[in-house]
């Protein structure tokens, strides 16, 4: 009599920690970012790298590294793999609006499912960039001058936009005309309408 002994077969499936990273950073357009990713010690001989996309399956790798520096084509991002620590550090400099959106640490493993990690990038305006845009936007005064010296001939042209408040028009028309003696010819120019009136004047002076 035989007896069969059944011998329970398991098949084990040694996994590793996947790659893990924050779930969002936040930038300002013209400045940079720093994002690490942890991966296991495990994948220090693998290729790591930093794709962008919303679906990973259709995610475009910028830069990858297997341990050294590397660097984008354009040379925004750099990428950087420390074996040893089991960490990768991503740095993207110069951001503009264009960077916002999905992007994913990965490590790729040969006839696997990658590892992968998303992070979305918020890109904020920078408040430096938007306050100069607003001040620059904002006339200094009501009076816009000009001047180019051309062949020992000053040519001043005045334009005095419509206010509240003539006297401080008249009192920088009249500083003009009477600098260093000068003569003022004002040529003669079509009446604007009455609702809105602007007057334009020419200074010519000749040394």
């Amino acid at each position: 009599m035989s007896i069969t002994f059944l011998l329970p077969i398991v098949f084990l499936s040694v996994t590793h920690a996947s790659i893990s990273g924050p779930e969002e950073k936040a930038a300002q357009t013209g400045g940079s970012v720093k994002i690490e990713c942890r991966y296991d010690t495990y994948f220090s001989n693998y290729q790591k790298y930093w794709c962008k996309g919303y679906y990973r399956r259709n995610c475009n790798v910028l830069v990858q590294t297997n341990g050294p520096e590397r660097k984008s084509h354009d040379g925004r991002i750099k990428i950087t793999a420390d074996n040893a620590k089991g960490q990768l550090t991503i740095q993207m400099s110069q951001i503009t609006e264009n960077d916002k959106g999905w992007y994913w640490c990965g490590i790729e493993r040969p006839h696997l499912l990658d590892s992968m990690s998303p992070i979305q990038l918020k890109v904020h305006e920078n408040s430096r960039e938007k306050e100069s845009t607003i001040e620059n936007s904002i006339p200094k005064s009501n009076s816009v001058l000009s001047k180019e010296l051309e062949e020992g001939v000053t040519y001043a042209a005045v334009m005095i936009q419509p206010n509240n408040h003539p006297q401080d028009d008249s009192a920088a028309l009249e500083k003009l005309r009477t600098s260093n003696s000068q003569e003022a010819i004002k040529p003669a120019v079509a009446e604007p309408p009455a609702s809105e009136p602007t007057e334009y004047s020419t200074v010519v002076f000749k040394k």
